[in-house]
């Protein structure tokens, strides 16, 4: 597993060393650049597995009591949600939860409708360090917990957008099951990789298909899907600040996204498309509450914390603002507003702020032990401030999150429907 997340930052690496030296030959080519990233994905992917199959032998992997103690240590350090006992009822009424009549607009799609959900996105949307105390979870993917792309246990014990959705229609399929790593079969429709940029969505948005199209409970011209995407840390961590301008970062991400969402709309009819906006990375550029932190965030994010660079972080942070706006006037696109696909812009990351203790100190309970990906806990939160932007007009969305149960959105008789651009006008 440790060697799977090595060759998955040396693909990305030589992939950035690529693009510099192509780009300093002045031959920049994307379908060039797209091959060279597909053979990485497939020479890392290939010889992961062979590694993968010698730690499971060699019983590298956690087994049953090991994992027990791993949950039980992280609910010691708090990063877990508390538990919701079985008397509490889900916040919602499910009465009418799911149409009489399989809606033929996307516009009049209930929460019951949704019968397939997928994701796409970094090693945050992959659940990567979620639940680690210590440096070598940082090296496991718990993607069952994803705020986005889980579906393991339940809200009382996970809170995900799937595990929600699945209160609303309990046979929903395609979330991650467990831990696992993207070519794994528990981690289903979740395609995300670690150390991905936005120049793999295309592939990722490729893959996806490809596993919704072989799957033999999908029925892809009859069956509403809802496919979340969130991408860009690593844009602005490792990539700007290598290019001759990091402004171009802004560019090269309209055009991955436009492709990718072409993709996912010529070849997955009725599909609902949550694009979250990713947060200004600013709210972290300070942060020095541990020495692993000091240590792992200049390796993982050396745009912000390397000290190269800290004359120009103001730059970057206009960057990174700029790169959600493109987001949101790509997702109002007419092209991308049909009767049977959409794509909306989820703003709650935009303005986000990470909850304080007393002491005025970050509460680093809503950090992985690297002080950089999410623990469970604030997945939790992350999952009820994607559900309530999904429930939200546009023009109304929050853009922000809070705590978790505080606010929680639920259909109602006058608005039971996802809000999209067209239902939000009425």
């Amino acid at each position: 597993m440790i060697s799977l997340k090595i060759m998955l930052i040396y693909r990305n690496n030589i992939y950035r060393c690529t693009l510099k030296r192509v780009q300093e030959t002045k031959i920049i080519n994307n379908s060039l650049l797209w091959v060279i990233d597909s053979l990485l994905v497939y020479t890392t992917l290939t010889t992961a597995k062979a590694l993968n199959r010698f730690y499971s032998s060699a019983s590298f992997i956690l087994n049953k009591n090991e994992l027990g103690r791993y949950y039980k240590d992280a609910e010691k350090a708090g990063i877990l949600q508390p538990r919701i006992p079985d008397n509490v009822p889900f916040p919602c009424n499910l009465t009418g939860a799911r149409s009489k009549k399989v809606p033929s607009s996307i516009h009049k799609l209930r929460p019951g409708d949704i019968d397939v959900i997928g994701a796409i996105g970094d090693s945050i949307t992959a659940g990567m360090a979620m639940l680690s105390t210590n440096p070598i979870h940082l090296f496991l993917e718990n993607r069952g917990s994803s705020a986005i792309g889980g579906g393991q246990n339940s809200w009382r014990k996970y809170l995900t957008l799937p595990n929600i959705l699945k209160e609303f229609n309990p046979n929903l399929i395609g979330y991650s099951q467990s831990d696992s790593f993207e070519f794994d079969a528990s981690s289903e429709f979740n395609v995300a990789e670690a150390a991905a940029f936005s120049i793999n969505l295309p592939t990722m948005s490729r893959t996806l298909i490809e596993k919704m199209k072989n799957h033999s409970k999908v029925v892809i011209k009859k069956h509403w899907k809802m496919i979340s995407i969130f991408i860009g840390s690593n844009d602005f961590c490792t990539l700007m600040c290598y290019l001759p301008s990091p402004w171009s970062i802004l560019k090269n991400h309209k055009k991955n996204l436009i492709q990718a969402l072409r993709l996912l709309r010529d070849n997955l009819p009725r599909t609902f498309v949550n694009l979250i906006l990713p947060p200004n990375l600013k709210i972290i550029s300070f942060m020095r509450e541990r020495l692993l932190c000091d240590l792992y965030s200049k390796i993982v994010c050396s745009c912000l914390f390397g000290q190269r660079w800290l004359k120009r972080r103001e730059e970057f942070f206009d960057i990174m603002t700029r790169y959600q706006e493109i987001e949101k006037e790509v997702a109002q696109y007419s092209e991308f507003q049909t009767e049977n696909f959409t794509v909306v812009a989820q703003p709650f990351l935009v303005n986000l702020t990470l909850p304080s203790k007393k002491s005025g100190s970050i509460d680093l309970s809503f950090l992985a032990n690297d002080c950089f990906h999410l623990s469970q806990k604030s997945n939790a939160r992350a999952a009820v401030a994607i559900w309530n932007n999904l429930m939200e007009q546009e023009g109304q969305k929050s853009m922000n999150w809070g705590d978790t149960f505080k606010r929680f959105i639920c259909p109602t008789v006058k608005r039971p429907y996802f809000a999209t651009w067209k239902n939000s006008r009425k």
